[in-house]
């Protein structure tokens, strides 16, 4: 059976910074006579199943989705906690309305103008105002061109302090 291995480097990272929790484990069980019956048994789940309940598990916390990967016979996992913290927003000078539609951003995943002026009603020039200055802060990214098909999704602050090997 694959076993996950996170190192900590005992050091305890700001609230505000986007940390990975990185764990490792084996692509492929490592006794696989043993792993089938523990899974037929429901002790275990098979390998690879446990993605997309990590995937939702994440997005209902409003957190973001979590990224995996091969890396040779490993599978690494990797969970961001939540950089958004309301005192880095507060430093940033985040509004009422742009923290509305973060929070909108954190449940849904995106938002569009749209969206952003029903929720917190404004008008289109004060939407584009508002989640412009979001983009020049780094906490959105706007996705697709200009007109109907554009919206924002959350950026990802860069790892500042690594804690955890990769």
């Amino acid at each position: 059976m694959g076993r996950q291995k996170a190192k900590n480097l005992n050091t305890t990272p700001s609230a505000d910074s986007a940390v990975p929790i990185v764990c490792r484990c084996r692509t492929k069980p490592r006794l696989p006579r043993i792993a089938d019956p523990l899974f037929l048994a429901h002790y275990i789940e098979k390998a690879g199943t446990g993605t997309l309940e990590m995937i939702d598990q994440c997005l209902t916390q409003g957190l973001p989705e979590p990224v995996f990967r091969e890396q040779g016979d490993q599978f690494v996992l990797t969970l961001w906690r939540d950089w958004l913290t309301p005192d880095l927003l507060a430093r940033l000078n985040v509004s009422s309305r742009q923290s509305a539609g973060l929070a909108h951003v954190k449940v849904r995943g995106r938002i569009t103008n749209r969206e952003y002026q029903d929720l917190v009603g404004v008008g289109e020039r004060t939407a584009l105002r508002d989640l412009g200055e979001l983009v020049s802060k780094g906490i959105l990214e706007r996705v697709g061109g200009t007109g109907r098909g554009a919206y924002y999704v959350l950026g990802r602050k860069p790892v500042t302090h690594q804690t955890n090997t990769p």
